[in-house]
């Protein structure tokens, strides 16, 4: 039984997901959120990742959250597991992924460990707008990539009909999309905090969610930090090069392989045009 937030006063909402410990990823997205009078705050998993930092990236998030669902990276931490259980299509991405996840591990205490273990799996709103479904992968598992070009409508509706709502939001794959659908339906992937979306912009994203005249509409927020800074501390703090240059360039050293054509073909167009 998914626990339901009743919501129906909210006219705003924040959704962010994959912070990874990017402690000023995440200030930068809240800070943004609150500038366009977000009233409620909800975290869709993978707190804790490659830059370490763990213990202060929970901190914020039950500081400043109201909804709170658990990423793979929880449910693995939870458990007292060393690997990610991120679900890559790739071996040599989970592999690294895995790598990633131990800087995860090594800056989370056990009280905050625990704490990660009581955050449910997925959860429903409720708003004026209709039922609302928060999910890190996608509605049917925790750690499954819904990659945009591989969507059909017909399988969103399913899920939609299946759970009883209007629309479902979920994280994951690092690359934010919309899909409207019919009557007012839709589903979004609201990007992560904590790397940019292989496209050659340091800047991160989350989705704004708003409630009016019955219908629900969201948008991808663009939000710029300070990741000079951050990425010469990673450095300073022994974080292996290959988490820290997507901070600088915009563009993934892993999960790429995993890609589909679509998404991998988006991305050289983009690295071509630093080169023309």
């Amino acid at each position: 039984m998914l626990p339901i937030y009743n919501c129906e006063a909210v006219q705003r909402f924040a959704a962010m997901g994959g912070i990874y410990g990017n402690v000023p990823a995440l200030e930068a997205c809240l800070n943004d959120a609150k500038t366009h009078q977000c009233e409620s705050f909800l975290f869709l998993g993978d707190a804790i990742g490659c830059c370490g930092h763990s213990d202060e990236v929970v901190q914020q998030l039950q500081q400043q959250f109201h909804v709170l669902i658990a990423g793979n990276h929880e449910q693995q931490a939870a458990a007292g597991l060393l690997t990610c259980g991120c679900g890559y299509a790739s071996p040599e991405d989970e592999r690294l992924s895995c790598m990633a996840f131990a800087y995860a591990m090594e800056g989370l205490s056990e009280a905050h460990r625990q704490w990660l273990g009581t955050l449910p799996d997925a959860a429903i709103l409720t708003t004026s707008a209709g039922r609302v479904l928060l999910c890190h992968g996608s509605p049917a598992q925790t750690n499954e990539f819904l990659y945009e070009s591989e969507l059909s409508d017909r399988r969103l509706n399913q899920w939609l009909d299946e759970f009883d709502i209007v629309g479902f939001i979920c994280t994951h794959s690092g690359l934010p999309w919309i899909r409207p659908l019919n009557n007012g339906r839709f589903a979004v992937n609201c990007g992560v905090v904590g790397k940019p979306d292989h496209d050659g912009d340091p800047a991160v994203h989350y989705a704004l969610l708003t409630v009016a005249d019955g219908q629900i509409t969201a948008t991808i927020q663009r939000v710029e930090y300070d990741y000079r800074a951050w990425a010469e501390m990673l450095e300073q703090e022994g974080v292996d090069p290959i988490f820290i240059e997507p901070l600088r360039t915009g563009f993934w050293t892993t999960g790429v392989s995993s890609l589909p054509a679509p998404q991998c073909q988006r991305s050289i167009s983009r690295l071509s045009q630093f080169f023309d």
